[in-house]
């Protein structure tokens, strides 16, 4: 890492004068722990931040100036620079009543708080006494220093708002806001009404109580195609529009990457738009979120691909026999239900998934058709007792009683045509479809990262079935084959919460009409069995 160069310190009568002449200097001065890397080295700004630090020492009391959008890569100091510019503006007396914005109040709370642990460092204290002591009321308590407000003697004060939260009528006696942070404002997440409702929050709520002299501080990466910060780039925003905008600055200029042996990917040429996130650790970053993740959250590469998701992915590299396959810790199957077989119908869709004691996920069996549910059902219990599995998951939109009443039934024809042996059908366990998880692409994308780092093997046979699924998701339906997998991969991964029957530990009361739980074959637990088919 190169060493950066601090300003030469001269001799003044005026300390506080000459530490104001330079925000390098200042900011090394009274923040010096949060700007050095683990071995004490100065981290030296890059351009951007350079550019932005000398647009905030321009900003004086009264003065109207240009906003500031910054469209900088995740892992790019970003609210660091932010939050501690909100107190240079206070320390300098250019601003004197802030709103630090964000999409939620938790957000908003968080980044005040690190406004406050600047406010009390010993250094700030040195030298603006005023500003790092607390405002006391005449009886000497202390007088808005909580968890969403920072009032300090000078007077400087910072709200923390959530735009979850109601923000009509926020003042704090005659002031109204001269300084206005807009920060971890969109979410992956949102989908085209959660963005409107921010936007007009913004535009209708938040910008309009602003003083006459206010100045706005727009700062996040980019997130998804139709987010507040994207159509600021791309000209779709009919806001902010007298600003300085930087970026969208990613983390690696001219960046090159490939995927490697190892099925991962890694970055094989670019050069990093700050020394503070450089090669090594965007490589720890690509390895940590994917190749998908990292393409947006750190190079603002929001759009999706041309075909599908998975597109890009080499499925034939993934691809291993049976005779490949490692020792298996435990088995699932996960059937993604319709609720008529008509022409007209969604597919149903069933993933058999196992994990390995090597960690990765093995893919054993895909289908997709329409078909009755309880065909589907009858098909997804064989393969589970072929494979081994614990437990058949259903997604279930809702019903999910309802369901495991059809399992029962479906488990119990199989038993009287004797199909199966009465008592070797695994649990059932369901998962409301977007309770926790996400939309559908949301948790697709969590499944892909696995996929990126090279975590998952797909076993040759049925295999082609669920490439062909992945491949046109989510540009061309059926998804069912894509849902079901994804919930496999999720329980096996243990990233979600799964209804259905209690596990070893903790069972209640035995059902009526059964003795225990173990005499129950619909709902006693079992253990992964694996043999070759």
């Amino acid at each position: 890492m190169p060493a950066a160069t601090l300003p030469a310190v001269t001799t003044t009568l005026d300390p506080l004068a000459e530490l104001e002449a330079d925000h390098r200097l200042w900011r090394h001065t009274l923040f010096p722990g949060w700007l050095r890397d683990s071995q004490g080295r100065v981290i030296p700004d890059g351009p951007h931040h350079r550019d932005f630090w000398e647009w905030v020492w321009q900003i004086r009391r009264g003065r109207r100036c240009q906003d500031f959008a910054g469209i900088w890569n995740r892992g790019g100091a970003k609210s660091a620079n932010v939050e501690q510019a909100t107190v240079a503006l206070g320390a300098r007396r250019a601003r004197r009543y802030a709103w630090y914005v964000s999409s939620t109040q938790d957000s908003a709370d968080d980044h005040v708080g690190a406004i406050s642990g600047l406010l009390e460092s010993p250094q700030l204290a040195a030298f603006y006494p005023d500003l790092a002591a607390r405002r006391l009321t005449q009886y000497g308590y202390s007088r808005g220093w909580r968890g969403n407000r920072l009032t300090t003697r000078q007077p400087f004060t910072v709200d923390a708002v959530g735009l979850d939260k109601a923000v009509r009528g926020r003042r704090m006696v005659e002031d109204r806001p001269d300084l206005i942070v807009l920060d971890d404002i969109d979410d992956a997440l949102d989908g085209p009404t959660i963005t409107q409702h921010k936007i007009e929050a913004i535009t209708h709520k938040i910008i309009p109580a602003g003083s006459e002299d206010l100045v706005v501080i727009a700062i996040q990466n980019l997130v998804h195609p139709h987010s507040f910060f994207t159509r600021m780039v791309d000209g779709r925003a009919d806001w902010l529009t007298d600003r300085i905008t930087s970026g969208p600055i990613p983390a690696i200029w001219d960046l090159e990457y490939q995927q490697g042996p190892d099925l991962r990917w890694y970055i094989t040429g670019g050069r990093p738009s700050w020394v503070g996130f450089d090669l090594e650790r965007a490589q720890a970053e690509l390895h940590k979120i994917g190749l998908t993740a990292f393409l947006s959250e750190c190079q603002h590469l929001v759009e999706p691909p041309p075909g599908g998701m998975f597109d890009h992915l080499d499925f034939e590299r993934m691809n291993v026999s049976w005779d490949d396959l490692p020792e298996l810790v435990r088995s699932v199957v996960w059937v993604d239900p319709a609720v008529t077989s008509t022409d007209g119908s969604d597919c149903q869709g069933i993933q058999a998934d196992a994990l390995g004691v090597d960690d990765l996920i093995y893919r054993l069996f895909s289908w997709e058709q329409i078909t009755t549910p309880e065909q589907a059902l009858e098909r997804a219990i064989l393969k589970a007792i072929e494979h081994g599995a614990d437990r058949v998951g259903i997604e279930t939109d809702q019903g999910g009683d309802a369901w495991r009443g059809t399992y029962r039934s479906v488990v119990r024809h199989l038993e009287d045509t004797r199909q199966i042996r009465k008592g070797s059908a695994p649990r059932v366990v369901d998962a409301k479809a977007g309770s926790s998880a996400g939309p559908k692409t949301h948790r697709a994308g969590l499944m892909l990262a696995d996929y990126e780092r090279g975590r998952i093997r797909h076993v040759r046979g049925t295999s082609i079935t669920l490439e062909r699924a992945l491949r046109r998701f989510p540009k061309t339906k059926p998804f069912d084959l894509v849902d079901a997998s994804y919930y496999g991969w999720a329980d096996l991964r243990n990233t979600f919460e799964i209804a259905g029957g209690p596990g070893d530990d903790d069972r209640p009361p035995a059902p009526r009409g059964s003795a225990s739980w173990e005499d129950d074959p619909y709902s006693a637990p079992r253990h992964s069995r694996w043999r070759r088919p």
